[in-house]
């Protein structure tokens, strides 16, 4: 802090001001902000004051800043003039480094030497009281529309604040912000930062961040460009493992600048993708969460398996994702045609395309899905051309390749853990470790999404029952007679469906035996 400046603004500012006043209000109070709109119309209004508004600055950055403008308190025939102060807005990165206190002195004693005689404002309730702001109904001050409210506080500069009385009234610019389009048009002057609405908002002391990776009990938060260390708080420990953050989740952390910081809640997800940890337990491991893209990567070697495939279609559906199969390597292929057409039969739901990512082929038709706000996630085998797809995309060398063996077109690990991958470009990409196997358990509406044919046509069956096999009236075995269905898909369909259901059982006895030994370590106060 001892590099921290306070001055002025300057022209010369304005753009990286607007851009930090839009970090630090963003996705606070809901979906985005319009405070950087706010800031750069306020300069424009006759009630604005730029000799009273400061700026902060540290190591040739901006990192805080106070806007200060004429307000009215009006009481019958008489009319008042205060202060204003806002938005007060701390780059995001910088929190809990007394930057915003050192602001708001310095306007203090700005404003009190140019005689006026008081600060009016809304703002967080638990901050400005440190800072000796007063809730309003201790002056007899009322807001304009709302009355009094924790949030409207009031900072006398001198003596004479005492004998105004009143209702308030800001400048009009600051209901001139509120146009969707307007702020939206003039936000995309900025880098992209992803509005979301969520239950969690409105946020105070909190911050928002995204998990970027989980190694063992430590996690990853990304904030803004910065990756925070943060651990859980110590309440998620009686939760059940799917309530867990996994790579993807939003998360309300409080931020420590200077160590881990904490974990709070993890914010409603959009997606969830999960899988069983060994298909032989049935226990459930929990791998993704608002992931708008699933590419499943496979390569056109040996690597090529229709049914594994389809079993990752199922678990992609089953998490609420889009799967898009990837087929790499193009170039080692002389029939690419053919597997797109075969994979395509595999659902309605799945896009497909054939790509080469060493030499660019088919490369732009992935562009519908590198949209800014976009989240992709990456499965497939190991040696599949995951890493080298995730370079073409990035334009750089994010993640390290390795050679494939010949003997059986499979390759060594090059992504070890899930992790959060943002090129800069607006998108997300969430790279995962290579997956031999893939099992079913708890993904009964992925097969579902995956096999709709069969499941239309199971409803046409006349028996509800039916078991396709010796009834009559069985609309499976009428469409394989008339060559409608596949009769290799539709034994796939009941294999999937099968080990669904086995590995469903023993997840259920596992959770019940687990459920068993803690209520008997409880009981017998049993420690490890």
């Amino acid at each position: 802090m001892n590099n921290l400046t306070i001055r002025k603004e300057t022209k010369e500012d304005f753009y990286n001001t607007e851009h930090m006043v839009m970090r630090a209000f963003w996705n606070i109070h809901g979906p985005g902000c319009n405070e950087h709109l706010m800031v750069h119309k306020l300069r424009e209004a006759k009630e604005y004051l730029p000799d009273l508004s400061r700026v902060a600055e540290m190591d040739g950055q901006i990192v805080g800043a106070v806007f200060v403008s004429k307000a009215r308190v009006v009481d019958g025939d008489t009319e008042h003039e205060v202060l204003c102060i806002g938005p007060v807005a701390v780059e995001p990165t910088c929190f809990s480094m007394g930057i915003g206190g050192k602001l708001l002195a310095e306007v203090a004693n700005a404003s009190k030497a140019a005689g006026y005689m008081g600060i009016v404002m809304c703002g967080e309730p638990d901050y400005y009281p440190k800072h000796g702001f007063i809730t309003c109904d201790n002056f007899g001050i009322e807001h304009g529309d709302d009355g009094n409210f924790d949030a409207f506080m009031a900072y006398p500069l001198n003596d004479g604040f005492k004998d105004i009385h009143g209702k308030f009234y800001e400048a009009p610019v600051f209901e001139e912000c509120e146009d969707e389009k307007e702020i939206e048009e003039y936000t995309k002057n900025f880098p992209y930062y992803k509005p979301l609405k969520l239950s969690c908002q409105w946020l105070h002391k909190e911050r928002l961040g995204r998990i970027s990776e989980i190694q063992k009990n430590s996690y990853t938060i990304r904030f803004f460009e910065k990756d925070i260390p943060a651990k859980l708080k110590g309440s998620f420990y009686n939760e059940s493992p799917d309530k867990l953050p996994v790579v993807g989740d939003y998360v309300i952390f409080a931020y420590n600048p200077i160590g881990d910081s904490m974990i709070l809640s993890v914010c409603e997800r959009s997606s969830f993708l999960t899988r069983p940890d060994q298909a032989k337990t049935g226990t459930m491991q929990y791998m993704v969460a608002n992931v708008d893209y699933t590419f499943i990567v496979t390569s056109l070697n040996e690597d090529y398996s229709y049914n594994r495939i389809a079993r990752y279609v199922s678990v992609v559906l089953q998490g609420d994702s889009i799967p898009v199969v990837v087929l790499t390597k193009s170039d080692l292929c002389n029939n690419t045609g053919r597997y797109i057409r075969e994979v395509g039969t595999i659902s309605d739901k799945v896009r497909v395309h054939a790509i080469s990512a060493i030499y660019g082929i088919g490369l732009e038709e992935l562009d519908e899905y590198l949209i800014p706000g976009t989240t992709i996630c990456f499965m497939g085998s190991s040696g599949a051309g995951k890493s080298t797809l995730l370079n073409a995309i990035c334009g750089e060398e994010i993640m390290k390749t390795s050679e494939v063996r010949a003997s059986d077109s499979t390759g060594r690990h090059t992504t070890t853990h899930r992790q959060l991958i943002m090129p800069g470009n607006g998108v997300s990409i969430i790279d995962t470790p290579g997956m031999r196997e893939l099992g079913m358990a708890q993904v009964e509406e992925g097969l579902d999404g995956t096999f709709s044919d069969i499941i239309e046509l199971e409803s046409q069956c006349r028996f509800s029952d039916c078991k396709h096999e010796t009834e009559p009236g069985c609309a499976i075995k009428a469409a394989i007679e008339r060559g409608e269905l596949d009769p290799d898909r539709y034994m796939l369909y009941k294999s999937l469906g099968q080990e669904n259901r086995n590995n469903y059982a023993k997840k259920k006895e596992i959770s019940k035996w687990a459920k068993a030994a803690k209520k008997f370590k409880d009981n017998n106060n049993f420690r490890y």
